[in-house]
């Protein structure tokens, strides 16, 4: 693969093979790895802002500093890898809450956390600012008809989310009811969700 450049004289060929055009003290840095893989390393006074490469057939990745994937484009997919995502199950029942008062569910077990953002146990924090999507899955048991209502709530630090059951309306005391409950909202960058 043969790298060419442009110039006041035309058309030139500035080598195969590995190259390096420019320095680690400038700003911008193009290195050619080899015949299959390049890399363009942009940078700002030495400090690496990010990467541009691939190799292969149809493979161009976006990297950060570190050389981390953080966007993948290969035959019209497009991976983020980083991209907030994050899916947690409680480990143990939560017994015997105490009425009138908010319980933070606490979630044990983190089937995945594609960034880290999910803290393992009850609070996800916003990397960046954007609009997130939160689905909730809920099964209560021993309901007692008595009550007014039983409330999840999906509190984020600019709004606090309900979805309401009323018991009142049942013939007796229910074993098990499940809730499924979604939001869709704007978050800034370090926002906090959790559900009580």
């Amino acid at each position: 693969m043969a790298l060419t450049k442009i110039t006041g004289e035309g058309l030139g060929s500035l080598g195969t093979g590995n190259l390096t055009h420019g320095s680690d003290s400038g700003d911008t840095r193009f290195t050619l790895n080899s015949a299959n893989q390049y890399t363009l390393v942009l940078k700002n006074a030495g400090n690496i802002a990010g990467q541009i490469g691939g190799s292969g057939s149809d493979v161009l990745r976006f990297s950060n500093a570190a050389g981390a994937t953080i966007m993948e484009m290969n035959a019209g997919q497009i991976t983020k890898p980083l991209q907030p995502a994050f899916l947690a199950r409680v480990a143990s029942t939560q017994s015997n809450l105490t009425i009138n008062t908010d319980t933070t569910i606490v979630f044990g077990t983190e089937v995945f956390d594609q960034n880290s953002d999910f803290d393992g146990t009850s609070t996800f924090t916003a990397p960046v600012t954007g609009r997130y999507q939160f689905n909730v899955n809920t099964r209560l048991g021993s309901l007692d008809s008595a009550t007014s209502f039983y409330e999840t709530k999906i509190i984020t630090s600019n709004f606090e989310f309900r979805d309401i059951f009323d018991p009142r309306q049942l013939n007796g005391d229910l074993g098990v009811y499940h809730s499924s409950f979604a939001i869709f909202t704007d978050m800034d960058a370090n926002d906090t969700c959790i559900i009580k």
